[in-house]
């Protein structure tokens, strides 16, 4: 019989797996890889239109937001996966189109510089003031075409005081003027308060959400992915109403618990050689949902 025949459960890299040892398809699993779902599609496409967006005087901005561990980063660095510097050695500069950074703990802006002139991989004075950072990034943003400025954990602008708050939004502002580049700012709900407090951010950048999963056919279907990607030898039925609600219940609905949750229930699956997943292993697999990890860690720590 053909690997289709034997595991019509998996698909074709699954299948490859399956012939692996046990530590290399536990290794594959814990690796992950990415999950097309409607709503990262729609965000993904939302991002190359603006992207291709010619420069004009006010430039079109994007706020994601989504719960803790939802999503967010995953499809942020897909983009980044999907448009990556051009190194090629012959050429005078490197083109970097899209540029990622996280925003500092808190409202920085000397520190904010210093991570796009890292991330840019360019020399610095230590000891430079924050106006001779910032014209620095300004000439390095149209030497190297950079297009897009993407600011992960954005609603750590809300750490520090009003005054701070104030001038890393005029930053914010002043960059978007001043370069003509796209800027994707992405954080938790408390994004909507760190930018709902000035009109003018509020009216520059356009919301995008990416809401808590429901118990309902398309995260079934989610689930049903994930299984096809999983090298276990037996078929689990993820989709399975009762298996699936299980598995919502346990991850509360957020993506990345969910996924870590399959993950870590296809790793028992195959260290206790019954090659599946099932209700029974569901419930009795040691995991503590997300709701209840800080009173647990409290507990513990008691």
């Amino acid at each position: 019989m053909t690997q289709e025949n034997l595991y019509p459960h998996l698909n074709e890299n699954a299948r490859v797996l399956i012939q692996k040892s046990d530590e290399q398809r536990i290794f594959a699993i814990r690796q992950g890889s990415w999950l097309g779902y409607g709503d990262a599609k729609r965000i993904l496409a939302r991002m190359e239109e603006l992207l291709a967006y010619p420069r004009i005087t006010r430039m079109p901005n994007m706020l994601l937001v989504a719960p803790s561990f939802n999503g967010k980063t995953s499809i942020l660095e897909r983009f980044m996966e999907l448009h990556q510097p051009d190194l090629d050695p012959t050429g005078e500069v490197t083109v970097c189109p899209v540029l990622m950074v996280d925003a500092p703990g808190r409202p920085d802006i000397t520190d904010f510089y210093t991570r796009i002139l890292d991330k840019l991989m360019t020399p610095y004075k230590p000891t430079a003031s924050a106006s001779e950072k910032y014209s620095q990034i300004k000439l390095l943003f149209r030497q190297m075409d950079v297009r897009m400025l993407i600011i992960d954990e954005i609603h750590n602008l809300i750490a520090g005081s009003t005054n701070k708050q104030r001038e890393f939004r005029n930053t914010l502002k002043s960059i978007g003027n001043e370069t003509k580049v796209v800027i994707v700012a992405a954080g938790t709900e408390d994004a909507y308060n760190a930018f709902n407090t000035d009109p003018q951010m509020s009216s520059r950048f356009t919301p995008e959400e990416l809401p808590v999963w429901k118990a309902n056919n398309e995260f079934g279907g989610l689930l049903a992915t994930l299984e096809l990607r999983t090298p276990l030898k037996l078929p689990s039925n993820l989709k399975d109403p009762a298996v699936m609600l299980s598995i919502f219940n346990r991850s509360e609905g957020t993506l990345g618990d969910a996924c870590d949750l399959v993950k870590e229930l296809a790793v028992d699956a195959i260290r206790k050689k019954t090659e599946h997943i099932t209700l029974d292993s569901i419930n009795k697999l040691r995991w503590v949902p997300p709701s209840k990890r800080k009173q647990y860690k409290r507990l513990n720590s008691s």
